[in-house]
């Protein structure tokens, strides 16, 4: 999935590349870029987390770190813990 912004005079759209729909609006034009990047940032952290995971995090920083993102992407998700 892959958003991108278009501006009017007062509001930035986030519009979905494949179907054109329009994801949301936001009120404040400069907010427009971060929400647009919301799937490829979701993404990303995603896959930190499954490197992270299985490489570095065996001690209690980095597993707090992980399960951190973890319960972030689960939120974003829209998922139960």
């Amino acid at each position: 999935m892959k958003w991108y912004t278009s501006n009017t005079a007062t509001q930035g759209l986030i519009i979905e590349e494949e179907t054109g729909r329009t994801i949301a609006v936001s009120y404040d034009k400069k907010d427009a870029e971060l929400i647009a990047a919301t799937p490829n940032l979701l993404e990303a952290l995603k896959v930190m987390i499954y490197i992270f995971d299985r490489d570095l995090g065996k001690g209690t920083i980095g597993r707090k770190c992980c399960d951190d993102a973890t319960r972030a992407v689960i939120d974003a998700e829209g998922m139960d813990y």
